[in-house]
């Protein structure tokens, strides 16, 4: 075979190890955030609703707070960065009346409007040429090409809209083997210290992310955008559920309604989440252990425990409160002391891994 033929293939860099003395004497910068209080640098989120919610919508918001220093409701970026979109979907001159509408509608807060329009790159699958080749995440050719685009742009943060139209190689969402190319993307964007958020749709219940559980392994955060008890057509308009979080949060990060107006985001309690349910239940004093919350709100047990883990870290109830409530509620009820009785009181070690 001619040598001119022959496809010469650049070396990959040797595998790095670490001393634990090494470690301990490494002096890290403090991590930043990207977006304040759920989303740090470096770190990965899903963001997943069903179609016509308002997912893009959202995405959109964070992508200008992030690109200009600005602040969504109260979930502020500290900082303006480089920011990449790849969009597998929508027209771009639906994506350009989107983002004049959050800008000239105050939704996007503080907004520094020229780093913005420096820092914001797009990439519409639509805007291409249609022989091109678009990004599939899934390709580790593709991989490579995200991951130089992004250096040589300088972007910080890669938002995928949406996972299904930017993973052509995805055969099947419910494979979770299917997901390890995905996966091993992810966990590229982490070791070049790259912050990604992937938006994804729900599933038929409305009430997850649709397809396999194995891809929520590789996110710190997963959010969940579901649709309001009352839904005005024309309206973006959801119920924001963390159901995955590893950092400290705050009184933000509890479900709340939001609603895209003309004047921006409107964003009001949602009264009747599952969180506040769980723990009006338990205030009842009706029920004894997780069980019969769980069996008395129609939800599984490992559900009640993520939501009291959530209502502990958000300053909506105290730990040891939720376990005397429970022994007031034995109390009450003459249940006699059962050794696995408390350690149904207690958040799950499930619970414990997700947040």
């Amino acid at each position: 075979m001619s040598a001119s033929l022959v496809t010469e293939v650049a070396p990959k860099p040797p595998l790095r190890g670490i001393t634990a003395g090494k470690l301990l004497q490494t002096d890290y910068p403090p991590r930043q955030f990207a977006i304040d209080p759920w989303l740090r640098t470096g770190e990965s989120a899903l963001i997943w609703a069903a179609t016509g919610v308002g997912k893009t919508w959202l995405t959109l918001s964070l992508a200008l707070a992030m690109a200009g220093g600005g602040r969504v409701w109260e979930w502020k970026s500290p900082k303006a960065r480089k920011v990449l979109i790849l969009d597998g979907e929508m027209n771009v001159q639906d994506l350009q009346e989107r983002i004049s509408h959050l800008v000239s509608s105050g939704a996007v807060d503080g907004l520094d409007r020229e780093a913005m329009g420096n820092n914001l790159l797009l990439m519409p699958r639509q805007y291409q040429d249609p022989r091109a080749q678009f990004y599939d995440i899934t390709d580790p050719a593709s991989q490579e090409r995200i991951l130089s685009e992004m250096e040589t742009s300088g972007a910080e943060v890669i938002i995928i809209d949406n996972l299904t139209t930017c993973a052509d190689g995805l055969a099947d969402e419910n494979d979770a083997t299917a997901f390890r190319s995905i996966m091993g993307f992810l966990l590229m964007m982490k070791q070049a210290g790259k912050t990604a958020i992937v938006v994804h749709h729900a599933n038929k219940s409305g009430k997850d992310a649709r397809g396999s559980t194995a891809l929520e392994a590789t996110f710190e955060v997963k959010l969940g955008l579901e649709r309001p008890p009352v839904e005005k057509p024309g309206e973006a308009s959801f119920v924001t559920q963390f159901g995955k979080f590893r950092g400290q949060g705050n009184d933000s990060l509890r479900p709340r309604v939001w609603t895209l107006k003309d004047s921006g985001w409107d964003v009001q309690d949602d009264t009747g989440s599952a969180d506040g349910r769980v723990l009006e239940a338990i205030r009842s004093l009706k029920f004894t252990n997780q069980a019969q919350v769980a069996q008395a709100l129609g939800m599984v047990q490992s559900s009640v425990s993520k939501a009291l883990k959530r209502c502990v870290i958000l300053g909506m109830a105290k730990q040891d409160e939720i376990e005397r409530l429970f022994i007031s509620a034995r109390s009450l009820s003459s249940v006699a002391a059962d050794p696995t009785g408390a350690e149904d009181t207690m958040v799950t070690e499930e619970a414990m891994e997700d947040f």
